[in-house]
């Protein structure tokens, strides 16, 4: 088994590969999109593993930008981790983490990160490979009519229109992040928003005539699915999600959050809530003298002052 980086194999089994494993079509096109516009991957993009020329394993590798108590440090962050299910079971996986993990040393990175579902068997791969699942993300349920109470704030569509709009959203995240840790820094243009969320999506939280955050917003049938993205410190999530319900009726709502006060106001106004949920974010200290507590406390991981996005997670 060699190990090669994205230069040097065929970007089309690139392509077979993250469809089979992931169902994630990783093209070349995409590739020099994500190369051109994103300063998060590391010069190598990914490692693979390679056999007899064929591609059997990736990994990509990324530098992501956080804070945390002693200011702003840069964290490892590995994805499209991929196997080619013929060639299951042979540790392709295990030596590109290992790669991944010795490539983020040698750039100085305490830890490394990544998102990943707590139903899949990736899961135990990461926690054999020294990733602790953070038990961040919750889900919250309820009807229509439990969601939509009186609220003091108001809620209205990412505007205006194209670049602009997606230029006040990044506005609003800067300006609110300031008083977080984690993912609280992103880069500008933050390409990734761009690129995975349409404005229609984006709904801004007002109170009077102040911006105190976002949520992304969409139904699927008769279901409003809500993720919380930022608010305001003082702002709870019960409210901002009621400012929502109150411009988009639909028998059912369904909350992604992680502020552990949020999860509790949920609880106590009636809902349905899962914590953790099936979606899980780790960390894995890359050197002996870092340990996962260090990090919870350096970024502030299980309290209100903790900021994450799936936006910002591998």
């Amino acid at each position: 088994m060699n190990l090669l980086e994205f230069n040097d194999v065929d970007p089309l089994q690139v392509l077979h590969l993250t469809l089979l494993a992931l169902n994630f079509p990783f093209t070349p096109e995409l590739a020099a999109h994500m190369r051109r516009t994103d300063p998060r991957p590391f010069p190598c993009f990914t490692v693979n593993a390679v056999e007899d020329d064929l591609v059997l394993g990736q990994v990509g590798v990324f530098r992501l930008p956080m804070i945390s108590t002693e200011g702003r440090e840069d964290v490892g962050g590995v994805w499209a981790v991929s196997t080619h299910p013929h060639h299951a079971g042979r540790g392709f996986a295990s030596a590109l983490l290992e790669e991944a993990h010795s490539r983020m040393r040698a750039a100085g990175l305490r830890f490394s990160t990544l998102g990943t579902s707590r139903s899949g068997i990736a899961y135990l791969l990461y926690q054999k490979h020294g990733y602790v699942d953070m038990n961040v993300w919750a889900t919250a349920l309820t009807r229509w009519e439990t969601a939509h109470q009186p609220t003091r704030l108001r809620a209205e569509c990412a505007q205006p229109a194209e670049e602009e709009g997606y230029g006040f959203v990044e506005t609003i995240y800067q300006n609110l992040a300031k008083a977080y840790l984690g993912f609280a820094w992103r880069h500008h243009p933050f390409v990734r928003l761009r690129d995975k969320v349409k404005l229609d999506d984006i709904w801004v939280i007002w109170e009077n005539r102040e911006p105190v955050g976002y949520v992304f917003a969409h139904k699927e049938n008769q279901l409003l699915k809500l993720d919380i993205q930022i608010l305001r410190t003082d702002i709870h999530a019960v409210e901002a999600v009621a400012a929502i319900a109150s411009k988009l009726k639909t028998s059912y709502v369904q909350v992604t959050l992680n502020r552990p006060s949020d999860i509790d106001d949920f609880q106590r106004a009636g809902w349905q809530v899962a914590h953790p949920n099936w979606e899980a974010f780790m960390v894995k200290p890359l050197i002996p003298e870092a340990t996962a507590d260090d990090a919870r406390r350096l970024f502030g991981i299980g309290t209100d002052g903790f900021l994450i996005s799936w936006l910002d997670v591998t």
